[in-house]
């Protein structure tokens, strides 16, 4: 599994809270696990779930 893949699946269950995740997906993407569309996808769609709550 990807990194993308796994935080997808962490964001779409809302396992962490927004910072938390927000703190892990940064991780990953200054560690170069996350190309550059990836990470935004991410945070889109951490933006797009936080709107919904």
């Amino acid at each position: 599994m990807k990194v993308y893949d796994l935080c997808k699946f962490l964001i779409d269950r809302n396992r962490y809270s927004y910072d938390d995740m927000l703190k892990k997906v940064n991780v990953f993407y200054a560690n170069n696990q996350l190309a550059d569309e990836e990470y935004t996808q991410l945070l889109t769609d951490m933006d797009a779930q936080q709107t919904q709550t």
